[in-house]
């Protein structure tokens, strides 16, 4: 009770001063006072929890999900702040708690958790899910893991302490997840896209070519469609991609604002209109389906992912002095240029504005990244580029690399580091109702949204 009172002043406190959301602070300080507050209080959910984690499409999954369970009758509880460490988790659960320093009575919650990669470990045995989803396992925030087989490592030291009756989601189209926790007994549900349509002729630029988790061996590919995400097999061991009890056996990627895919799931066969674009969206949708068949909702609720709504920094749209302005957050080169894809799909032109940072403490410190980024692709179906943040110059040289800015290229591009100034400067430069996508790292996007926030035109990150 005393952890729950501290930690509910701590995130009011925080609020009133403008200081962030709460979604952190008011965590640890609980924490700090009773270091049992998180498995307290996951324990009093009564139909458990479910934890979404691995490097792209957490937070997307999370709200699809939770969409699904509601169209079931369920009350999730969901970080939707995107704090996603044992902190974070415990302050989205202790502002739910009541002054007895305990959940209210409901019988129909159930937590829908997105959590770090790299805190897994941590929050595991304090959450005991019923159901653990890893998305896709991609080089991301080398600051932080340093190499993706210690993050590997460190994911199979965490799931040895998964429930034994708890169900694994997988994707299917994921070498790297197709060994982890081998040697456990858990129930698995794999997922994966079966439209041979999205292929990528040989391996895809962003691909940071895995060899076989078993044996180290090569792996074969009969069709790759983004990073490391494919139909593949190891030649030496045999080890191959697993027969997905979920899949995408259509997906129509055709709208720079939404999605289309045939799904049949076991028992069912749906249609789901997917209201985010991109191939990564559909594989974040096909995430949330194969978890719901894991927490057996029933086969109706799928289609509720029509109604699910963008989260901050997730093609967040925008009303920007008469354009429409979409928020897009890329943070590695899957991500980068999976949204640029997305962003480009229809082959129409379209007026960016990119973000770059390396704001020590923001973990971004290392940049190299974005010559993993697909911009060559690209080249051509943008006429205006305005570069932001302070390595906006970084970006420059890379998109000159990439031949943006050659005769053949056609892009205008503008350097303007400072983010207010950049978008103003991208929304007039826009044809007169013609939108403007704004792809970046973090610190940029937040500055923007800041500034977005004093002129009244989005909310609060916590009110979403």
């Amino acid at each position: 009770m005393l952890a729950v009172t501290v930690g509910k002043a701590a995130r009011g406190t925080v609020r009133r001063l403008g200081r962030g959301g709460g979604s952190a602070m008011p965590g640890r300080a609980a924490l700090a006072i009773e270091p049992r507050l998180l498995a307290g209080l996951a324990a009093e959910l009564s139909h458990g929890a479910v934890i979404v984690s691995g490097t792209n499409g957490k937070g997307t999954t999370c709200r699809m999900l939770a969409g699904m369970m509601r169209a079931s009758g369920l009350h999730p509880v969901i970080n939707h702040e995107g704090s996603n460490q044992p902190s974070g988790l415990a302050s989205t659960l202790l502002a739910r708690a009541g002054r007895s320093g305990h959940l209210p009575a409901d019988d129909r919650s159930v937590g829908v958790f997105e959590v770090d990669e790299g805190s897994l470990p941590d929050v595991l045995p304090q959450v005991n899910p019923a159901v653990m989803v890893f998305t896709n396992i991609f080089s991301d925030q080398m600051d932080r893991y340093l190499e993706l087989d210690y993050l590997i490592r460190r994911l199979e030291r965490g799931l040895l302490g998964l429930p034994s009756d708890a169900t694994l989601v997988l994707n299917a189209d994921d070498p790297r997840l197709a060994y982890l926790g081998s040697e456990l007994t858990n129930r698995r549900i794999w997922f994966g896209l079966e439209d041979f349509g999205h292929r990528r002729c040989g391996v895809d630029h962003t691909s940071d070519f895995p060899r076989c988790p078993r044996c180290a061996g090569e792996l074969r590919y009969s069709s790759a469609f983004y990073a490391q995400l494919g139909h593949w097999e190891c030649g030496a061991c045999g080890l191959a991609r697993p027969v997905p009890q979920v899949r995408a056996v259509k997906a129509d990627l055709s709208g720079h604002g939404s999605s289309r895919l045939q799904v049949v799931a076991p028992g069912t066969e749906a249609v789901l209109e997917v209201p985010l674009p991109g191939l990564y969206n559909a594989y974040n949708a096909l995430a949330a389906a194969a978890a719901a068949t894991a927490c057996q909702l029933p086969s109706a609720a799928l289609t509720a992912v029509d109604q699910v709504t963008s989260g901050c920094f997730r093609m967040e749209r925008v009303s920007v002095d008469g354009h429409e302005v979409y928020l897009a957050m890329a943070k590695n080169p899957s991500g980068f240029t999976e949204v640029l894809r997305a962003v480009l799909a229809d082959g129409q032109p379209r007026h960016l504005m990119l973000g770059l940072n390396d704001q020590a403490g923001k973990q971004e410190a290392d940049v190299s990244w974005i010559w993993d980024v697909d911009f060559e692709s690209l080249r051509g179906l943008v006429p205006v580029a305005v570069l932001a943040g302070n390595r906006a110059s970084d970006l420059a040289v890379r998109l000159k690399y990439a031949r943006w800015t050659e005769p053949w290229g056609e892009t205008d591009v503008t350097v303007e580091p400072d983010p207010v100034s950049a978008l103003r400067l991208a929304v007039s430069r826009a044809p007169q109702g013609e939108p403007v996508w704004v792809v970046s790292t973090d610190l940029v996007l937040r500055q923007l949204r800041e500034w977005l926030r004093r002129r009244g035109q989005v909310g609060k990150v916590w009110e979403r």
